[in-house]
């Protein structure tokens, strides 16, 4: 039975005024209160000869510019943006048939109207494939206790027996090929193979049931489609092909449907109920010559503006969104991990993220630096207390991403390396999806690894490529992002449109990037990429997002979506504040905070809470509750209802659902969604009561 807890309206002022903290009363936000009030120096070494400086010493010489600071160097960037991504594609030498005329050519009125290298001719798989030796280029390890290494080499030799059968089966330009398999090395062999010939490669995520990839399937109208029979994730079995028939079987573009079996067992299966379908094996034969060889790999020539990828949003307050990219998204990949991180040849990168995630797009970017991808298929992350940091040791990982939610669960539970783990190769974890704490930064210093850089990366479902950066040589601070990228302009926009730092607003992209898509999927006219980011203010990219820029460090705080936003008791806030000021109550293992609102605009925040095994929700924790958000925040934060639940909704990119459970309480009703982790969990947020017109 769930339990609810009206806190009754604070009324008395003097009771009121004396909770408030002192820097509340100057006007700060009670998120960027608990930050700046916990911001300390947390890194702050030299690197020399890192790709950054190299690439700075290029631009000082041609240029005569002088540097002193990362941040001369990116303000460079972003004022002389077209010169800035021309010397990104000299320095790492992007391989092109006919050379460009001129790095950024205005083709539109808006941020996004550039063709980028114009009169340039190149092909995107061919710059990934440049290195074809016997380095490593994929480790494959899965849940079922398989490990597979194959080499630059191979691959090649892989990408080009995908390549001749997608061509023997009459794959051309423009066509579409889907993946709907778990983060396995076929996803990389098909993507190279259907790209180097101009096909465009994407799809959902593994996890989404036939419905739903049905629907993008039908957006996307796909001549092709990749699978597999089944999987495990977090140790629960996946079945696939049970999905096929309700998927496959009501389009008509699919010519074949190739399924990967993943176990000797799996090639008996009766696949006869899905049509055109045919295993891998059969299909690949079908590339051979009649004398059993394979053609040789031909890379199709194409202007920058080529579309590869197509990534879908996650269709939470509607029909998925299919964001098309191009060629020229390699380019702000080398920039993150060749520039911001450092990366190079033989680096090995943990990438757990299958298609239908952005982050995979970004991973696989690491393969034209000659780096190690370590694809891991399933969830590493709870294995044991110290199973996945035996993993980063096993495998010398140099940089990995983790959600923050999966930081949080790993101080919680308290999975921490085992004494004398080494992690001597780990450069950099990077931490978001979400606002990252301090308590997350504080955790992996203090109980992973000290001298590692914790950064906070951002980024979107979007673009490919993220807008945050780091830079080796320059300080960080605890939970801010350290730095825009290079060559992204991020600003903060009040209501009216005007750039400020050090208070919150709205946060744009003010400069073009190759990272934005070139156009959205069957929108003929322009009007939904328009109306969702370029319409809020014009000449900018509107992200969505409510940020807040330190005036003295120049670093980012992201607090939240700008359409969630709390208002009670006169004050606007975001969940995010609440999670802050609640993170160290250590008998809550998770929560979820969302607005409710009436018909006359009058709203309060509702709080969900998860407790840890062992613990019950009971008056005392009720007051515990209240007490620390009155200390951390103000009395107007306190929510006006809070609940205990045995679960919070999670995306399967591990985010909270903020909006799901908002529309839920507002409803009364579920919504069919699909991108839901624990749906089982969403009845528990039914009959929650309606906050009455006053």
């Amino acid at each position: 039975m769930i339990r609810i807890q009206q806190v009754k309206p604070y009324t008395n002022s003097s009771h009121a005024s004396n909770r408030i903290k002192p820097n509340k009363a100057k006007g700060k936000k009670g998120l960027v209160d608990i930050i700046s009030a916990g911001t300390k120096q947390v890194w702050n070494r030299k690197f020399p000869n890192t790709q950054m400086e190299k690439l700075k010493a290029v631009i000082k010489d041609k240029y005569g510019v002088k540097f002193d600071t990362y941040w001369d160097f990116h303000e460079w960037s972003v004022q002389n943006y077209a010169q800035f991504w021309e010397e990104v594609w000299n320095f790492y030498g992007i391989v092109c048939s006919k050379p460009y005329e001129v790095p950024a050519k205005k083709c539109g009125e808006r941020i996004v109207d550039i063709e980028w290298f114009s009169g340039a001719k190149m092909n995107y798989a061919e710059n990934i494939l440049r290195y074809r030796d016997d380095t490593i280029a994929l480790i494959c390890v899965d849940e079922d206790g398989n490990e597979e290494q194959i080499t630059y080499a191979e691959m090649y030799e892989e990408v080009k027996l995908y390549a001749a059968a997608f061509k023997r089966n009459g794959l051309k330009e423009g066509d579409r090929v889907a993946c709907y398999m778990s983060n396995r090395k076929e996803a990389i062999f098909a993507m190279l193979a259907a790209t180097s010939m101009g096909a465009i490669f994407g799809g959902p995520l593994p996890f989404y049931g036939a419905k739903a990839v049905a629907t993008i399937m039908q957006i996307m109208n796909p001549k092709f489609l990749i699978t597999v029979d089944r999987f495990q994730f977090n140790k629960e079995e996946n079945n696939i092909l049970e999905r096929l028939p309700e998927i496959v079987n009501g389009t008509d573009s699919f010519q074949k449907v190739v399924i990967i079996p993943t176990t000797d067992d799996s090639e008996l299966k009766d696949i006869s109920q899905v049509n055109n379908s045919v295993f891998l094996k059969d299909f690949l034969q079908d590339g051979l010559t009649p004398n059993g060889e394979v053609p040789d790999l031909v890379f199709k020539q194409f202007p920058c503006s080529q579309p590869v990828f197509i990534n879908f949003t996650s269709g939470t307050t509607g029909l998925p969104k299919g964001l098309v990219h191009s060629a020229a998204t390699l380019l702000p990949l080398l920039r993150d991990f060749g520039l911001h991180c450092d990366l190079t040849k033989g680096d090995v990168i943990l990438a757990m993220q299958p298609v239908g995630w952005n982050l995979w797009n970004l991973y696989v970017g690491n393969l034209a630096l000659g780096a190690t991808l370590l694809l891991y298929d399933g969830l590493p992350c709870f294995l044991s207390k110290h199973g996945f940091w035996d993993i980063m040791e096993h495998y010398k990982v140099a940089f990995t991403f983790l959600v923050t939610s999966i930081v949080d669960m790993f101080e919680k539970e308290e999975m921490v390396p085992r004494p004398g783990c080494n992690l001597d190769h780990l450069k950099i974890i990077a931490i978001g999806a979400s606002p990252v704490k301090l308590q997350n930064v504080d955790f992996i210093l203090q109980k992973v690894k000290s001298n590692v850089l914790v950064g906070c990366l951002y980024g979107a479902t979007e673009v490919i490529g993220v807008f945050s950066g780091f830079d080796l040589n320059s300080p960080v601070y605890s939970s801010e992002i350290q730095c825009p990228a290079l060559g992204v302009d991020l600003q903060i926009f009040d209501d009216e449109g005007n750039n400020v730092v050090g208070k919150t607003g709205e946060l744009v992209l003010a400069t073009p990037t190759p990272s934005f898509p070139v156009h959205v999927f069957n929108d003929k006219d322009g009007t939904k990429m328009q109306e969702t980011y370029l319409s809020k203010f014009p000449g900018v990219w509107a992200q969505n997002d409510e940020a807040w820029i330190d005036p003295d460090t120049k670093g980012m705080i992201i607090i939240g979506r700008s359409d969630n936003t709390i208002k009670q008791h006169g004050e606007r806030f975001v969940s995010e504040e609440i999670y802050w000021a609640i993170h160290d109550i250590e008998e809550i293992a998770d929560s979820v905070c969302v607005a409710q609102s009436n018909s006359s605009g009058d709203g309060r925040c509702v709080l969900f809470v998860k407790m840890r095994n062992g613990h019950i929700f009971d008056k005392n924790i009720l007051k515990k509750i209240e007490t620390t958000i009155m200390q951390e925040l103000t009395v107007f934060y306190v929510p006006g209802v809070i609940v205990a639940v045995k679960d919070v909704p999670y995306n399967l990119n591990g985010k909270r659902m903020e909006s799901l459970v908002k529309k839920i309480i507002h409803t009364n009703q579920i919504p069919e969604v699909s991108n839901v982790r624990n749906p089982e969990c969403l009845s528990e947020y039914c009959n929650i009561p309606q906050l009455q017109n006053f």
